[in-house]
């Protein structure tokens, strides 16, 4: 039995999608991806455009990596920068590794590939660590390095950017960031895909 979440959504854009006259990057991820997406859009302006493909699916879950993969290939991508951590909370580190390096490598065929750790997540109200998902990021996090290190992806390390913002770029949900807080991880992206572009 496929295991969800209460409640399930999937979010995507493409902006500019008729035009080819500069290189195309693709992201991938959670809402965290979500929240940065407007930032490295912003920040690739006239180097590149930018799609992107946000979802709350586990990555175990049949429909995610149906969804991916048939986006993925719907364009000739430059560049993909994958960052899906924060759900299926359920998969052990060896399901979620196993599943995240096979779809690595369907989605790296064509594009140069980058792979981001997870941001870190507090309680609500941002005063303590969850410590059951500190456990589940540590393996995850870990999981990510070793597909990178493997298979010759770019590593973008965003759990330790995220370890270093103020709690006032925070949202009082432990999960999310406010604006300045999406713009700074946003802008750690958008380096790392102008790097290898």
């Amino acid at each position: 039995m496929i295991k969800k979440e209460p409640i399930e959504w999937l979010d995507a854009w493409a902006e500019e999608a008729d035009k080819d006259d500069l290189p195309r990057a693709l992201l991938i991820g959670d809402s965290i991806t979500r929240g940065y997406n407007g930032r490295v859009r912003e920040l690739l302006k006239g180097k590149a455009y930018v799609d992107f493909i946000a979802t709350s699916y586990a990555v175990d879950n049949p429909l995610y990596q149906t969804l991916i993969k048939s986006y993925a290939k719907a364009c000739d991508y430059a560049v993909i920068h994958f960052n899906h951590g924060l759900h299926g909370y359920h998969m052990s580190k060896r399901t979620y590794q196993s599943k995240i390096d096979k779809l690595a490598k369907v989605l790296s065929a064509n594009s140069k590939f980058i792979i981001a750790t997870s941001t870190i997540v507090y309680k609500e109200g941002n005063k303590r660590i969850n410590k059951d998902w500190a456990k589940r990021l540590a393996q995850r996090n870990g999981a990510v390095s070793e597909i990178a290190s493997k298979n010759g992806y770019v590593l973008n390390d965003l759990f330790k950017v995220s370890e270093g913002l103020d709690v006032s770029l925070r949202s009082p949900d432990g999960i999310h960031y406010n604006e300045q807080g999406f713009n700074a991880l946003g802008d750690v992206v958008a380096q790392k895909i102008i790097e290898i572009l």
